[in-house]
């Protein structure tokens, strides 16, 4: 299985540009759909900070749990969860419920192989995967429930299409993708005042030394 295509698929730069447009297209309805995609909003705005402040921590601190490897959430992970089960309902009306729950079930199914492609690239344990699943399936049923009854008009649909068509086209023409984590490490430094983000490698290496001292 080609893991380093499916894990795009929870990659910031393609599914926040996605969820974006979804909501505009939520929004522009009608007042009822405002508030919906209002709350939908404040859940996923929620979820991304928590899983960059956990990166923050660990980079500026070195906070986790080393007897897990445990240092973050997964962002793939959480991305993946937050867009694709909600993004894939949306797209059904909602009286045809069915169909609805199919396209939900397909979001989960895509959502899952997503947080698990991290662990075979080698870009998380699977212990900062199982807990960015954990958040991302608590943000995504939060956002369903805030979702249920509603779905995308023509228009809404035709934005998300042109929107993922836009996103696929700059893809194809090379440009650097935003460099996340040099920003959290930036960032967790400053805050600090550490002169350099913590190193994983050295960080687990502090649990080995405690187990071979003679001390403990």
């Amino acid at each position: 299985m080609n893991w380093s295509r499916i894990t795009h698929l929870g990659d910031a730069a393609l599914v926040l540009p996605l969820l974006l447009a979804a909501i505009v297209g939520l929004a522009i309805q009608g007042s009822i759909q405002r508030r919906a995609a209002l709350q939908w909003v404040l859940i996923i705005v929620t979820s991304l900070l928590l899983v960059a402040a956990s990166k923050i921590a660990f980079y500026g601190w070195g906070t986790g749990i080393r007897r897990w490897n445990l240092t973050c959430f997964s962002g793939h992970a959480v991305s993946a969860w937050l867009a694709w089960p909600a993004l894939l309902m949306l797209m059904a009306p909602a009286r045809l419920r069915a169909l609805r729950i199919a396209l939900l079930l397909l979001g989960i199914a895509i959502a899952t192989l997503v947080g698990w492609s991290r662990v075979p690239l080698g870009a998380h344990p699977v212990s900062e995967v199982v807990a960015g699943t954990a958040l991302g399936v608590f943000a995504a049923w939060l956002g369903i429930r805030v979702l249920q009854g509603q779905s995308l008009d023509k228009r809404g649909i035709a934005l998300l299409a042109a929107c993922m068509f836009a996103v696929g086209l700059l893809s194809q023409v090379g440009l650097d993708r935003p460099h996340t984590e040099r920003w959290f490490q930036t960032i967790g430094i400053g805050l600090s005042g550490a002169e350099n983000p913590v190193n994983r490698r050295k960080w687990l290496e502090r649990t080995r030394v405690r187990k071979l001292s003679p001390e403990s």
